[in-house]
Order: C-alpha cells, then sequence, then structure tokens
C-alpha cells in the first residue's frame, strides 16, 4: 500500500504550468451618495478604519483633490476651492458650475493615481457622473434665473475680483484639458450655460458625454445614504462653516430625487440604498462593507 504522505516529486521544467499572474485585482469602486448631511464623510472614514493593512482602502474626495493624502493636484484643487467659495460670495451659479467641473475634471487624475497603489477600495464621497446628472438640474434652474444677454462679460468682470493667482490655475487647467481630451478649453464666462445645455440629451447620451469628457468610467458599487430630510437639515445646522447654496431644506428633497432618477441610467453598477438616520456609524458603516463586499 503506498504511503499517502508522500513528497511531490521536483516539477520538469519543460511540463511545469507558469505561475499565476501575480498582478493584485484593481480595486472596487465604491461610490458614498446622498444628500447633504448624511453622514457620508463618516461613512468613509470609518471604512477606511476597517481596511486591511495589505491593501488598505483609500478615500477620495470627488472635488476636492488636496483632502486626498499622497495624491496629485493638490495645489490646483486649493485654488478651485478658493474659486467655488467667491462664486458663492457672488451670488454667481454659471462660475459656480464652470468650478464645479473643472473639479470633477480633477477626479480622473486621482482615481488612476491610487488604483496604481496596493490599494484594497477606493471610496469616494460622491461621484462625477452620478451627482453630474442629480445636480444639473439645480444649476439649470439658478442659472435660469440670471441668465441675460450679455452675461459672459458680467462672469468676465467677476473674474476680476476673484484672487488671480487662483484664476490663472483654474486657466491654466482648462488648457490641459485641452490638450489631453483635444479640442478647445474650457472658457470660464460661458462654460456653466454650455453644460446646463447638455440637459436636453437623453439621461444616456449625457452619461456618455461627461464620461468622455470627466475621463472616468462609473463606480463598481454605489451607496445612497438614506435620511430623512429634516434629520439631515438639523445636522447641517451643527457645522461649524459656512452652508453651501443647495443645502438649503427645501432643496434637499430635488436632490434626493435627483439621485433616484441618475441612478436608474447607470445600469452597469450595484446600486444599494442604506438607512443613515438613528443609526450608530459604525453599525452603517459595516452595512456597507458588506453590502460592497469590502
Amino acid at each position: 500500500m503506498p504511503d499517502p504522505v508522500r513528497t511531490a516529486p521536483p516539477a520538469d521544467p519543460n511540463t511545469a504550468r507558469p505561475a499565476p499572474d501575480a498582478t493584485p485585482a484593481a480595486p472596487v469602486r465604491v461610490a458614498l451618495l446622498g444628500i447633504d448631511g448624511s453622514g457620508k464623510s463618516t461613512c468613509a472614514r470609518l471604512l477606511a478604519r476597517r481596511s486591511p493593512a495589505v491593501r488598505p482602502h483609500v478615500v477620495l474626495s470627488c472635488l476636492r483633490p488636496h483632502e486626498n493624502p499622497g495624491g496629485p493636484l493638490r495645489e490646483l484643487s486649493r485654488h478651485l476651492d478658493i474659486l467655488s467659495t467667491e462664486a458663492d460670495r457672488l451670488g454667481s451659479p454659471d462660475l459656480k458650475l464652470a468650478i464645479l467641473y473643472l473639479q470633477m475634471c480633477t477626479y480622473s487624475v486621482a482615481e488612476r493615481f491610487f488604483t496604481g497603489q496596493q490599494t484594497g477600495a477606493i471610496i469616494t464621497e460622491r461621484h462625477p457622473l452620478i451627482d453630474t446628472l442629480t445636480y444639473l438640474p439645480l444649476y439649470r434652474r439658478a442659472i435660469g434665473a440670471v441668465i441675460e444677454p450679455g452675461r459672459p462679460a458680467v462672469l468676465r468682470q467677476q473674474l476680476t475680483r476673484m484672487p488671480a493667482l487662483s484664476v490663472q490655475a483654474a486657466l491654466a487647467w482648462c488648457q490641459t484639458l485641452a490638450r489631453r481630451r483635444g479640442g478647445r478649453a474650457p472658457r470660464l464666462d460661458t462654460l456653466g450655460e454650455e453644460l446646463i445645455g447638455l440637459l436636453t440629451l437623453p439621461p444616456e447620451a449625457m452619461v456618455t458625454e461627461f464620461a468622455t469628457r470627466f475621463a472616468v468610467t462609473p463606480p463598481d458599487v454605489a451607496i445612497l445614504l438614506d435620511i430623512d430630510v429634516a434629520e439631515a437639515t438639523r445636522r447641517l445646522r451643527t457645522r461649524d462653516r459656512r452652508p453651501e447654496p443647495h443645502e438649503r431644506a427645501d432643496l434637499l428633497p430635488l436632490i434626493w430625487d435627483g439621485y433616484d432618477n441618475a441612478l436608474q441610467t447607470f445600469t452597469s453598477v450595484r446600486v444599494h440604498r442604506v438607512r443613515a438616520d438613528h443609526r450608530p456609524p459604525h453599525d452603517i458603516a459595516a452595512e456597507v462593507a458588506q453590502l460592497a463586499g469590502i
């Protein structure tokens, strides 16, 4: 009777199978979505803390890459953040949308950078494609209230009242985008009106258009944090910063509906809804981790 425990003979180099590919799998891309005050930032931080030491999860800001530790475009991001605040100060929704667009264009650079690292999952608060479809109708309403003949000249005048170094950084980024993607550079005085004009496209065509412009693809998983508007409003009141224009109680239901409508377009994305009010944040993060498989 043969010995049941034997050492395997040396492999024949002429017949041995090649070693399996040691290239790590691409990180799962998880987008945390929801109205302001739903707990996206808190959930993202808790998910990062739960990540394995070997391939830790990375949390990316969709709009502010200067908040991504060790990531690219940090100086540009700070300048765009300044201009976004300035657009709010001037009450200029079309400039605000133009800067928001330039911020969204930074995301693909950060995502590619961290995809090349030993990353377990890429977790982002918001997503360029989904949030564009969600928020653009709101900007159409705001811009429609100020649009008039000669509006580009008004915007050019407003740009002269903004920090010059930040405006120069934004204009340089516009030129960079033109070189990378071909075509003309975005113009800050007409970009907002151009973007809301894209709302005439069917939803699927809009996704294709912005996927090309942003150089991104949809996330693998989208988690919509579901919260009562009254609770979200209460949380927003406790923040120690000036509220964004869209953080008004009357707009939050419209943003929620916007997410609901936008997500129906992304049929390739695994979408999960998670109740996020009146629950311990750690419980929410644990459910999100389970649903996302991270």
